[in-house]
């Protein structure tokens, strides 16, 4: 029913006033009739916020009294938050929080997937540099002739797990002259032990030469090659040599270069000359960077004092240069340092035995390595400057050093 001051309205505007009768949807409205199924987590929801930040709550009647077979309509307040802002008080009387359990395999899981990472970006990054350097090596084993490999000992088995000598020659030659051995040095990958020994031995060291007779070691090279070189040095030693790599020294400095130059010691001053006008060039006492330039006129030094100080300067340097190429900095130009350096070698290392060599090396303890130089007695023969071998019985010590026995 409507008043009389109802009249005239448009029903849309008519007021109902309290004491109407209840219809069917007040009803489904009050929970007395059923409506829409609800959700089943309806139920569980013990506080919500409204439009406006009004706060509604399930379990007060309309009526006000407490009716268990009724389902309640939901009473706002004005002025108060609800759910997630309504503080610990509302989510204690929710229940406590479900917590994710740490499972055990989380961990290698994690490992896993950032090695996976890891390997997608190194491939993306040295992929194009590596088949680079993987090209410099095979130009480099072709440069190796066939009498160096019959020269040479096999390997026994993987170096990852088996030790393996190599034998490094630094070269110099004059125009139109074979090249001499200027630098000749033994480098001893134990990976058992986890070492690198370095054997020095001088350059002038009076041996003989297989079809040449007695003369200097470096004069092997000039008169056979990296094949004589070898033959007549693992004669002088006693050790098979597994692999040769013969080094120019005009690759030298682009080495030095690539990895940004080299930070040595100096233990004490020395000088040398260069150039052809014979330019006076003195390493003071002390620490030293030195680019590719410097670094190949300190460790060709001779004239100042002997060979036996020289081979030290060589096996210092050759550590500092190993330091630097492992340095986080240099790790993602190391297939470009590795294309670089071989330009100038010629050797009968493959890419993968090069990278075993380098696993090895890396995993090297500094502390646990020895670094030698087969010295002997300097000497002058017929107006010639040579070093007389050492006793067999020091040969013997230092050897079976250099070889970890």
């Amino acid at each position: 029913m409507t008043n009389a001051d109802d009249k005239g309205r448009k029903p849309y505007e008519k007021v109902y006033r309290g004491g109407r009768r209840r219809n069917k949807a007040d009803d489904e409205l009050a929970g007395l009739r059923p409506g829409r199924e609800r959700r089943p987590d309806a139920d569980r929801r013990e506080a919500g916020t409204g439009a406006g930040g009004r706060r509604f709550d399930w379990g007060v009647p309309r009526d006000g009294r407490a009716d268990t077979k009724q389902r309640p309509y939901r009473r706002y307040q004005a002025g108060e938050t609800g759910g997630a802002a309504a503080g610990p008080a509302a989510r204690s009387a929710a229940g406590p929080a479900r917590r994710r359990r740490f499972r055990w395999w989380h961990i290698p899981l994690a490992i896993v997937t950032l090695l996976v990472v890891v390997a997608v970006v190194l491939t993306v990054i040295w992929y194009p540099g590596f088949k680079r350097f993987d090209r410099a090596v095979a130009k480099s084993n072709e440069r190796v002739d066939a009498k160096t490999r019959a020269a040479l000992t096999p390997d026994d088995g993987s170096i990852l797990w088996n030790p393996t000598t190599v034998l490094v020659l630094g070269t110099d030659s004059k125009a139109g002259e074979p090249a001499r051995s200027d630098t000749i040095m033994l480098l001893r990958f134990d990976p058992r032990s986890h070492t690198m020994n370095q054997l020095s031995i001088p350059r002038d060291t009076k041996v003989d030469v297989p079809g040449r007779g007695a003369m200097k070691l470096n004069e092997a090279m000039f008169w056979g090659g990296s094949a004589l070189a070898v033959k007549t040095i693992q004669d002088y030693v006693g050790v098979p040599i597994n692999h040769v790599m013969v080094v120019n020294f005009k690759g030298f400095p682009r080495l030095v270069n690539a990895v940004g130059g080299v930070d040595l010691y100096v233990p004490e001053t020395v000088s040398t000359t260069a150039g052809a006008n014979r330019r006076v060039v003195t390493f003071r006492k002390g620490w030293h960077h030195l680019d590719g330039k410097y670094a190949m006129l300190y460790v060709r030094i001779r004239s100042a004092d002997n060979d036996f100080k020289r081979a030290g300067r060589q096996q210092q340097f050759l550590r500092a240069l190993k330091d630097k190429v492992a340095q986080p900095s240099n790790i993602p130009k190391l297939p470009d340092i590795g294309r670089r350096f071989m330009s100038g070698v010629d050797t009968d290392l493959t890419t993968r035995r090069l990278l075993e060599l380098a696993w090895v090396g890396w995993r090297a303890d500094d502390k646990k390595s020895g670094h030698w130089v087969l010295a002997g007695e300097p000497a002058y023969i017929g107006g010639i400057a040579y070093v007389l071998p050492p006793s067999d019985e020091k040969k013997a010590r230092v050897i079976a050093k250099f070889l970890g026995e």
